[in-house]
């Protein structure tokens, strides 16, 4: 990670924050307008902007207390700092306001998350379906993720060979509030079909990256939903990319972190769900995404980008491949995690007792019928 870093603010621009009834207050604390806020922004009479005060009216932020106020020279500036613990942005981090203007005003930017070749695709073609959701398939990338216009940006190494780790070439820090927010406007000019009220980018390696798009999000004035994808391990089966405890551990504590972090609006999808449980799907991503109105499981938005099962409709993958349910051994905190997602069935917060630390959040004793 880079050493923590500060550089002065070249005016006194100040984020004046107040917080409503029901507001929920948080521990992380950005120097910039990262947290959603009901905010005014001035140095002296002028604003930031309109579409951030519309985007941030009403949102939930993290601050200290009622009133606080917080310096933002980076938002103005064309710079971000990282709201990571211990990570500064890096040396000429891009200003997305040198890209064309792009109007972002009642969009909604939806992330879609998970492990790695957890069914993330299945999910995404499943929300294209309905008719309100841009992807970034017009990029003609792997999967319509977002890695490679990364890479050709130079935002993230072309060598990176792991997703949500620190290697010489990969780190979860590698690509910087700034440099999203750069590559969402982007994106808006290039890839997405702007006539669409809900821009998607579902790229998995992004699960343990949330608070960069939250804080890029707020930059762009734009409203971020994460839709996160859980998979249990009883229902990894898959022979392709076996069930690999450590790996899975290690990921799933990021979906945990997205999941309990009051700065972001998110969902929790269960994989399970879209095989035995797919209505209570639909109707959930329908609250969560208002703009959406109908999805059809039996259909794929990525049948014509993706090849083999992929660009299959979830609800017909799963009449031909019908999802087994196989237990395995596993060690208490991955049951711990487990546990704090809502699983139950199976007796996972039981199995925890042994893990460091105790499990909390809710339980859901609904029993699947498999």
């Amino acid at each position: 990670a880079r050493a923590p870093e500060r550089r002065a603010c070249p005016a006194d621009i100040m984020v004046s924050i107040a917080m409503g009834e029901g507001d929920e207050r948080s521990a992380l604390l950005p120097e910039t307008t990262g947290e959603s806020a009901r905010a005014s922004a001035h140095e002296g009479g002028v604003g930031v902007g309109n579409g951030f005060n519309r985007w941030a009216s009403g949102k939930r932020v993290a601050m200290i207390a009622v009133g606080a106020i917080l310096g933002v020279c980076g938002l103005v500036g064309g710079y971000m700092h990282s709201t990571m613990p211990g990570v500064a942005p890096k040396e000429g981090d891009p200003d997305f306001r040198r890209l064309p203007p792009v109007d972002f005003d009642d969009k909604t930017l939806l992330i879609v998350v998970g492990l790695p070749f957890s069914g993330t695709s299945a999910l995404e073609g499943l929300l294209g379906t309905s008719g309100v959701i841009a992807d970034l398939c017009k990029a003609d990338t792997w999967q319509c993720e977002n890695t490679q216009l990364l890479q050709k940006m130079g935002f993230k190494s072309k060598d990176a060979d792991c997703d949500c780790c620190e290697d010489e070439n990969t780190s979860m820090s590698d690509v910087t509030a700034a440099e999203y927010a750069y590559a969402y406007r982007d994106f808006a000019n290039k890839w997405w079909d702007m006539s669409k009220p809900v821009l998607m980018d579902k790229t998995p390696n992004m699960l343990c990256r949330h608070r960069f798009v939250r804080d890029a999000a707020a930059a762009l004035g734009v409203s971020v939903k994460f839709v996160v994808l859980t998979h249990h391990p009883f229902s990894w089966n898959s022979e392709s990319h076996p069930f690999n405890e450590e790996y899975y551990a290690e990921n799933l504590a990021h979906a945990v972190d997205i999941l309990e972090d009051p700065s972001v609006d998110a969902l929790q999808v269960r994989y399970e769900d879209m095989a035995w449980n797919m209505d209570a799907v639909i109707e959930s991503v329908k609250a969560f995404v208002p703009a959406v109105t109908n999805l059809d499981p039996w259909h794929s938005s990525l049948s014509d980008d993706s090849k083999g099962d992929r660009g299959m409709g979830v609800s017909e993958y799963f009449q031909q491949e019908p999802l087994e349910w196989i237990e395995k051994d596993l060690e208490p905190e991955t049951y711990a995690m487990l546990c704090q997602l809502g699983y139950n069935e199976d007796g996972e917060c039981a199995a925890s007792a042994g893990a460091s630390e105790s499990p909390s959040g809710y339980v859901d004793d609904m029993e699947y019928d498999r």
